[in-house]
């Protein structure tokens, strides 16, 4: 079980299963829900559009819930298995794409940031989410 944040990027990164808890307080939840444009809190399920990785969030965050999703996780072989499978995707989508490169040079960034550390790339993939591509 992890947070959402960096340490659910680390577990795919080692390729170990997981379950996403989130708990916030009831206004930055009505925030989240109502005004962000993203359908899952975990970095990995964000690229991957999809919940590979179970996310008990903001009021179904209690230990009902969350005994429930680890139970399923850890009895579920082809779930854990997905999720290991999908960490390999997830990984490949952290590498700097030529959008980010594109991004780290208009912001002025590549003299800073040479080797685009995962946390760069994270947050610039986070900041252009939705974004259209513009090909040249």
């Amino acid at each position: 079980m992890c947070t959402s944040g960096t340490v659910a990027v680390e577990l795919q990164l080692a390729r170990l299963p997981c379950v996403v808890a989130y708990r916030a307080h009831i206004l930055t939840e009505w925030f989240i829900r109502y005004k962000a444009k993203i359908q899952y809190m975990s970095l990995p399920n964000i690229l991957l559009n999809s919940a590979i990785i179970p996310e008990a969030l903001f009021q179904s965050c209690e230990p009902a819930n969350l005994a429930l999703l680890l139970k399923d996780l850890i009895h579920d072989h082809v779930c854990r298995e997905k999720q290991i499978l999908s960490a390999q995707k997830f990984v490949k989508l952290l590498m700097p794409s030529e959008r980010t490169n594109q991004n780290l040079a208009e912001q002025s960034l590549t003299g800073k940031c040479p080797d685009y550390s995962p946390s760069v790339v994270a947050a610039l993939t986070i900041l252009n989410y939705g974004k259209p591509v513009i090909h040249d």
